[in-house]
C-alpha cells in the first residue's frame, strides 16, 4: 500500500472496503506481531529504523512469521508519517493490519467451549459510542478472562484510532464481532445457544451482588446517555443493578461493565 492509501484508513468506510486498519506506536505494533496478527505492511520513519526498538520489532517479526520484516516495510519521512498519525508526538512506527474475520456464530459457539481455556462469558455492547469506553471495555474483558465482545449495529467502530490506542493490545487476545444485528436480535440468538443474558440497568434490577451467574453469561451494556433500549431489556433473562449507596445517580458505562465482568468471573469460577 502507498502512503495515501494508508492515510485513507483513517476513515471507517475505507477500512471496511479494504478490510484493514492502521495501528501506530511501538508497543501496539509489538503486541500485534507477538499475537500473530496478519500484518499487511509495517510503516516506519527514517529516524525510527535507526533505533534499537526497530531492531527488536525485526527480531520479533522474524520469530513470529519466519521472514524479514524489511520485506513488508514502507519507510517514510517524518512529515509523511505525521499525516498518518493522530497523536501529538508520533513514535514513527505503525502497521497496516488485516481485520480479523470473527462471525457471531463462530464466536458464540467457541465461547461455549472456552472455559477449559480459562475464559468464559461474553459482553454485548448496544450502541456504545465513546471510543475510550469501548477501549476500556475491551481491556477489561481481556483482563478479567471474558471470551469475547459482540457489538450491535451503530456501535462505535472497533478500529477507530482512539479505540485502538486505549486497548493497549488487548484486542488481539479476544474476538470482537462488529455485527449488523440489533442488541435484541443478538440476545435472542445467545438465548437460543443457552446463554443467560443479563441487562445492566441503573435502577430497579436485582442487586449485582445477589444475582447468580455462571460461565455462560452474556452481559449487556448500553449507550452512555440512553442506556439499553427497551427492546433488549424485554429480551434479557435478568436485569441487574449495581448498588450505589452514595450520591451518584449513575456510573460510567465502562466502569459498570468492569464491575459486572469481575462479579461474573468471581461467581462463575465457583460453578
Amino acid at each position: 500500500m502507498n502512503i495515501k492509501e494508508i492515510e485513507g484508513l483513517q476513515k471507517r468506510r475505507n477500512r471496511q472496503n479494504l478490510g484493514c486498519f492502521f495501528l501506530e506506536g511501538y508497543r501496539a505494533v509489538t503486541e500485534a506481531v507477538l499475537s500473530g496478527a496478519t500484518i499487511v505492511q509495517l510503516v516506519a520513519t527514517e529516524t525510527f529504523v535507526k533505533t534499537q526498538e526497530w531492531q527488536q520489532i525485526k527480531k520479533n517479526y522474524s520469530s513470529a512469521y519466519n521472514k524479514n520484516a524489511e520485506l513488508v516495510l514502507l519507510q517514510v519521512g517524518d512529515k509523511s508519517f505525521a499525516k498518518l498519525s493522530e497523536t501529538v508526538t508520533p513514535q514513527g512506527v505503525g502497521a497496516v493490519i488485516k481485520m480479523p474475520q470473527a462471525s457471531l456464530s463462530d464466536v458464540v459457539n467457541d465461547a461455549v467451549k472456552a472455559k477449559k481455556e480459562g475464559r468464559f462469558g461474553l459482553i454485548i455492547l448496544e450502541n456504545m459510542q465513546d471510543p475510550g469506553n469501548m477501549g476500556t471495555v475491551i481491556r477489561t474483558a481481556d483482563a478479567s478472562g471474558f471470551y469475547g465482545i459482540i457489538c450491535s449495529k451503530d456501535t462505535v467502530d472497533v478500529y477507530n484510532s482512539k479505540v485502538l490506542r486505549s486497548t493497549v493490545g488487548s484486542m488481539f487476545r479476544l474476538p470482537i464481532v462488529q455485527s449488523d444485528f440489533t442488541g435484541s436480535e443478538i440476545t435472542e440468538y445467545l438465548k437460543s445457544k443457552g446463554f443467560n443474558t443479563v441487562a445492566a440497568h441503573p435502577r430497579g434490577g436485582e442487586s449485582l451482588f445477589e444475582a447468580d451467574f455462571n460461565t455462560k453469561t452474556a452481559i449487556c451494556i448500553g449507550n452512555e446517555a440512553g442506556g439499553l433500549s427497551d427492546e433488549i431489556l424485554k429480551t434479557c433473562d435478568t436485569t441487574v443493578t449495581i448498588p450505589m449507596p452514595g450520591g451518584a445517580e449513575s456510573l460510567n458505562a465502562s466502569v459498570a461493565a468492569a464491575l459486572m465482568m469481575y462479579e461474573v468471573r468471581r461467581k462463575g469460577e465457583k460453578t
